[in-house]
């Protein structure tokens, strides 16, 4: 019986960090090819072998710039949730303190 208890529990956990877990979108930003030794004598292809890291280093900065605005927003929604929290017990001891 204890045996089904703690698989059960475990089972639950487990499903809960599940849950909670959020998934991060990676960056679908494509990365430039080198063009081969010799063909990067070739003006054009060298052209367009920079714009092509100039075009992934763009979506590169976009999606760190997306990632660092979710981060400070999370942060921020946490530390409301903890003023909150320790306003609430403060309240709640202070309450119980003058019965």
């Amino acid at each position: 019986m204890k045996r089904l208890l703690l698989a059960g529990l475990a089972l639950a956990a487990s499903n809960a960090f599940a849950q909670s877990a959020p998934s991060i979108p990676k960056p679908s930003c494509e990365k430039p090819k080198l063009p081969g030794e010799m063909m990067r004598s070739d003006a054009s292809v060298t052209k367009r072998y920079n714009q092509d890291v100039e075009a992934w280093q763009k979506c590169m900065k976009g999606y760190i710039d997306e990632r660092q605005s979710v981060m400070k927003a999370n942060e921020e929604a946490a530390n409301a949730a903890i003023k909150d929290y320790n306003d609430t017990i403060k309240s709640l001891n202070e309450a119980a303190k003058a019965k």
